[in-house]
């Protein structure tokens, strides 16, 4: 693992997870199943795949050590807002359907603070992963081939 290819798995995870926001507003639009992305668990995307096989050996980034959490809870974020949406429109039409008068529970409130919630978290991440990209950038190439990553 070099510097260059440290840097480029920190850019792509920029706009990898700025899609979560921009799939989050379609949900909340009321956008059809099939054009939404179903969520995925965070060890499975790009940079999830990335930190899991290599980044978290990366131990003299302590910022990095730290947004693995973060990372989590952006996917766990997405994934609540996603299936609430699609659980929701299920069990609306199934009432419709067998003329039940169930009378739904309106979950926009708690969508939109999902929705808030991945918005701050995924920002969050996206500047701690700017700062990390600088402190790699800033340092030599040596610093590599000199333990760095033990």
């Amino acid at each position: 693992m070099n510097k260059t290819h440290i840097i480029n798995n920190l850019q792509q995870a920029k706009p990898e997870h700025i899609e979560w926001i921009m799939q989050g507003h379609k949900l909340i639009k009321g956008l059809p199943q099939n054009q939404i992305r179903k969520p995925v668990e965070c060890e499975l995307c790009g940079f999830g795949k990335w930190y899991q096989e290599e980044g978290y050996k990366l131990v003299n980034i302590p910022q990095l050590q730290k947004l693995e959490k973060l990372h989590k809870e952006i996917h766990s974020a997405y994934t609540a807002l996603y299936y609430i949406t699609f659980d929701r429109r299920s069990k609306a039409r199934a009432t419709l359907i067998s003329g039940d008068l169930e009378v739904p529970v309106d979950e926009t409130p708690f969508r939109l603070n999902k929705l808030k919630d991945l918005e701050k978290k995924t920002i969050t991440m996206i500047r701690a992963l700017s700062k990390i990209e600088d402190e790699v950038n800033a340092m030599q190439d040596q610093d590599f081939d000199n333990g760095w990553l033990n």
